[in-house]
């Protein structure tokens, strides 16, 4: 068992703060770590599902006085003490937070709501779960839970769909949203392999999205590469470079332009149901090494005309 977490720290709010304000911050707080919006930031998800874990309890003005109750008591948040119940049986507290008495072999006495503590146990099983039980389902979710990987590539990842997935000789339909991230998840309930006793776990399915030999994806955002004459920097150039869905985008490189310069197509990039990236479009000046007698002396007459030499 986890010890118990402080939800007002998770929110950054005091103590005393109201309703209005919690909800505020919420808001806030779930709009800046939203999955959808940090589709390429390790730990958002996590952080957004600990935000509304907060907000779930301190908003409920019930679940708030119980969590304030158990947080405030002596035996709570990692405490090592004793205490005996109505019964006079001895419970500890382990380091994990987990009540156990002191009699029992196997280190497996539950939460106990008997005695002085007046209810604690079932206030901490609303928090935390019981603690055998929900060892229990942990693991046979673990032993029934199933993983799959699928492998898009780079073309069918810009229009999303559907995949087939084959568990336990049952074909299940997941689908995948246009645009799809490199190792986005999706969780289906209930299609995972059938337990023994009867109940079946979840279907997880990772997607892996094959790289594209033109394009490397940030976000959303597309990167691509047009080499150029330096002739053609110095003087400029149009050019035509291809966006990821295949639309020929004729490009007005400026003259004077540097190499390693990027351009910025606004629009063309990867497309999600959020919104549409850009296409950048790195500048590569070819320098000629082996140019002939003529054309160098061509070159050095341009150098002096333009004041260079």
């Amino acid at each position: 068992m986890a010890a118990l977490k402080d939800y007002y720290r998770v929110l950054g709010v005091k103590e005393d703060a109201g309703k209005a304000e919690i909800k505020k911050v919420f808001r806030k707080l779930a709009r800046e770590f939203h999955p959808d919006r940090n589709q390429d930031k390790p730990g958002a998800e996590e952080r957004f599902k600990e935000v509304q874990e907060a907000y779930e309890v301190l908003s409920n003005d019930a679940n708030r006085r119980k969590y304030d109750r158990v947080r405030k008591n002596p035996f709570g948040g990692g405490f090592e003490g004793m205490f005996t119940s109505g019964r006079g049986e001895q419970f500890y507290q382990a380091p994990d937070g987990t009540f156990v008495r002191v009699d029992d072999p196997g280190g497996r006495g539950g939460y106990r709501s008997e005695g002085p503590l007046g209810g604690l146990g079932d206030i901490f099983s609303q928090f935390f779960g019981s603690g055998e039980p929900a060892q229990r389902e942990k693991g046979r979710r673990s032993t029934t839970d199933t993983k799959r990987t699928v492998r898009l590539s780079f073309k069918r990842m810009l229009t999303g769909g559907k995949v087939r997935i084959e568990v336990g000789g049952k074909k299940i339909q997941v689908p995948f949203p246009k645009g799809v991230h490199d190792g986005y998840r999706v969780r289906v309930p209930g299609k995972g392999r059938v337990g023994p006793d009867g109940r079946p776990g979840d279907l997880y399915v990772t997607f892996r999205v094959t790289e594209h030999h033109d394009f490397e994806r940030t976000g959303n955002d597309i990167h691509t590469r047009v080499s150029i004459s330096a002739m053609d920097a110095i003087l400029g150039v149009y050019r035509s470079v291809n966006s990821p869905y295949g639309k020929k985008i004729k490009l007005r490189l400026p003259a004077g332009v540097q190499p390693g310069e990027v351009l910025r197509v606004r629009g063309q990039g990867i497309e999600t149901e959020k919104g549409k990236g850009n296409l950048l479009v790195h500048v590569q000046v070819e320098i000629p090494t082996n140019l002939t007698k003529e054309q160098r002396e061509t070159l050095e007459l341009a150098a002096k005309a333009a004041g260079i030499r």
